[in-house]
């Protein structure tokens, strides 16, 4: 084929529920029972499918060890590498994944040793990359039969084989991605086509993933080009998953999606149109004055209702102090709407007036730059109890008028405070403190500049992936003149700050901004936040008010990932949207247990599961079991475990 050139650790057994509904009256295991660890062998060559696989059982939290083929020094596969010395037959491994069917660099001793051990334990093997030809199980293509070259944009189709076997919370059309090579190749026996698909010039028809069965073990194999971020690969890697471990695996999925809307009750600055700057923020002088952007009551009433009709809480971080200065002397309106419809929304702190919390700003310069103690250099900081002031103010604006939120979830306007921006090398010195002294425990980062997670004195930070739907744009023309500039290259009319990193789109035709908006922007931003969506990722997103007003440019973004993610899977798999602190936990666990699985032990023996280690273990079983709850095609859950418990 063409190429593109979590926390566990002392000892407990799970009482779990076996295999199918009768496997509760299984007699005990019988000193004869063999024995297989619950962890994966990823044979790698570094070749992007390969890798794509790795990654998926990692986000996923299934153990593996990894054996690269390029390492000199690497292990060789053999009996006493596949299996552990025990009193009856012990594999080291549930499944194994390889580049393809015959890697160049595994010897036929090897290849014929992983063999053995799927024949004598009953293992699947997935091949990330074949083609089509026999030892695949796919006639190669020809004049007559096939088809191979590339398939941009087709979609294709999971059949009732897939379904029945780790694929059934699938609805069955799998879109491709642009630049995708495939080989469609003609099933020959012992072959079960998994997803099938037709030629761009629908004269042929054929298999491109499906499993091979030979010598009694089962190979299943992608004949499509794919790497980690492809809609095609993170659609179906929960299914290969299921499939290679039949269903029992360490690890838990699930398909999260929040939305934070920040600025809420704020007027905010707006982007000017051929200026390239926002009116109020940094604009030179000699640009016309424009209004700023701030929702109104109609606004609210229409949130409330998108929300309902497509069942997606939007969150709402609001500062205070924008309604106090919206109306000095009266009722606001915006306000008044927010409390008649506080059920429909979530609410959180955004601190009082959105004051910067990081470092004290010098605009005597431009850009800013952190101001200075005189002579002694000394950088100076946004004081503690300032900090308190901001979010206990907002606190009690919240309780006078009913507002409901956790006060200890909060959002620092810019995510001020926290190390990131250019001049802010650490964070303010002052902020664990104010945190600790105000009772929060929850705090949102900017996933941009700090993916991971981390502690402030007793807070952790939930970093938030952003929408790139700017703060200071609220209609269609200013948000593609905005995109524009900020991404795309100098020569097509940006300011070129998109060339570093390869993230340049092409230039967008602004003489009709809605269809420029919807055929690029939503697009765009919708496929980034579907990838999170669909690769086990609870981190929210985050957007401003001024994208639920005007052109309400939010809801197209949104629409477009829940009608992707709907069009891909079933009820069965439903959109989890979490509070702030649920996402906090889910990562907690998350990286709890990334540190804790190289050493954690699992097995199955007799279709019953057995743990050892010490604290939360992600957990999947087969849905004919009683175990947690029901997810996709499994059951599922976090379990609590410290000693050895069996079923």
């Amino acid at each position: 084929m063409t190429r593109r050139a979590v926390p566990v650790v002392p000892v407990v057994l799970l009482l779990l529920a076996s295999l199918v509904a009768t496997a509760l009256t299984t007699p005990p295991a019988s000193a004869a029972s063999p024995r297989v660890e619950m962890r994966v062998l990823v044979v790698t060559d570094g070749q992007p499918e390969v890798e794509a696989v790795r990654d998926a059982l990692t986000a996923g939290g299934v153990p593996i060890d990894v054996v690269d083929l390029a390492d000199p020094v690497r292990p060789h596969l053999d009996a006493a590498a596949l299996t552990l010395p025990d009193d009856v037959p012990h594999s080291r491994y549930q499944g194994v994944v390889l580049p393809n069917e015959s890697p160049e660099a595994l010897t036929p001793a090897e290849l014929a040793a992983v063999h053995d051990l799927e024949r004598e334990f009953g293992l699947r093997q997935i091949n990330a990359l074949i083609t089509a030809l026999p030892a695949t199980g796919l006639a190669e293509p020809s004049d007559t039969t096939g088809w191979s070259g590339q398939v941009d944009g087709i979609t294709t189709q999971l059949t009732p084989a897939a379904k029945a076997d780790g694929f059934g919370d699938m609805r069955g059309p799998v879109p491709v991605d642009g630049d995708t090579w495939a080989e469609i190749g003609t099933p020959l026996p012992g072959y079960t086509p998994l997803l099938t698909a037709t030629s761009p010039d629908g004269g042929r028809s054929g298999a491109v993933a499906g499993v091979l069965a030979v010598d009694g073990r089962e190979e299943l194999g992608l004949a499509l080009t794919f790497e980690a971020g492809s809609t095609q690969f993170t659609a179906l890697a929960p299914g290969l998953i299921e499939w290679l471990t039949r269903g029992t695996h360490l690890g838990v999925r699930r398909d999260w999606f929040a939305v934070h809307v920040d600025d809420v009750l704020l007027p905010d600055a707006r982007w000017v149109v051929g200026a390239h700057c926002a009116y109020g923020a940094d604009c030179p002088p000699g640009i016309a004055a424009v209004p700023t952007i701030r929702m109104t009551a109609a606004d609210v009433e229409y949130a409330a209702a998108w929300s309902a009709q497509h069942g997606l809480r939007l969150d709402l971080a609001f500062n205070g102090a924008g309604s106090a200065a919206a109306v000095p002397n009266g009722e606001d309106p915006l306000l008044a709407a927010l409390v008649a419809h506080k059920t429909a929304f979530g609410f959180l702190n955004h601190t009082w007036s959105h004051l910067y919390l990081g470092c004290v700003r010098d605009y005597s310069v431009t850009p800013w730059r952190c101001a200075t103690v005189p002579i002694l250099g000394w950088t100076r900081y946004v004081p503690g109890s300032e900090i308190e002031d901001q979010i206990a103010r907002n606190l009690e604006f919240a309780r006078v008028h009913g507002l409901p939120l956790d006060p200890e979830e909060l959002v620092t306007g810019e995510h001020s405070g926290l190390r990131g921006d250019e001049e802010m090398a650490e964070d303010n010195p002052w902020l664990a403190g104010a945190l600790d002294a105000e009772g929060v425990r929850t705090i949102a980062s900017d996933a941009s500049k700090e993916p991971a997670q981390r502690r402030i004195g007793a807070a952790l930070t939930v970093p938030r992936h952003p929408i790139d739907l700017d703060y200071d744009t609220a209609t269609f023309a200013e948000t593609v003149d905005q995109y524009a500039w900020s991404h795309t290259s100098r020569a097509d009319g940006g300011d070129g700050t998109c060339e570093a990193d390869g993230g340049c789109v092409p230039a967008l035709e602004r003489s009709d901004p809605a269809a420029a908006f919807a055929q690029v922007i939503v697009l765009a931003e919708a496929a980034k936040a579907l990838g999170h969506v669909l690769g086990n990722d609870p981190r929210p997103h985050y957007v401003h008010q001024p994208q639920l007003t005007e052109d309400r440019t939010l809801y197209p973004v949104l629409e477009k990932v829940l009608d992707g993610h709907g069009a891909l899977y079933t009820e069965a798999r439903p959109v989890l949207v979490p509070t702030m602190t649920q996402s906090r936990d889910e990562l907690r666990r998350q990286a709890d247990w990334a540190a804790a699985a190289p050493t954690v032990r699992a097995w199955v023996q007799d279709g019953a599961v057995t743990v050892v280690g010490d604290g939360l273990v992600p957990l999947t079983m087969p849905a004919g079991s009683s175990f947690g709850e029901a997810y996709g095609t499994t059951r599922s859950a976090w379990v609590q475990v410290s000693g050895e418990r069996r079923v």
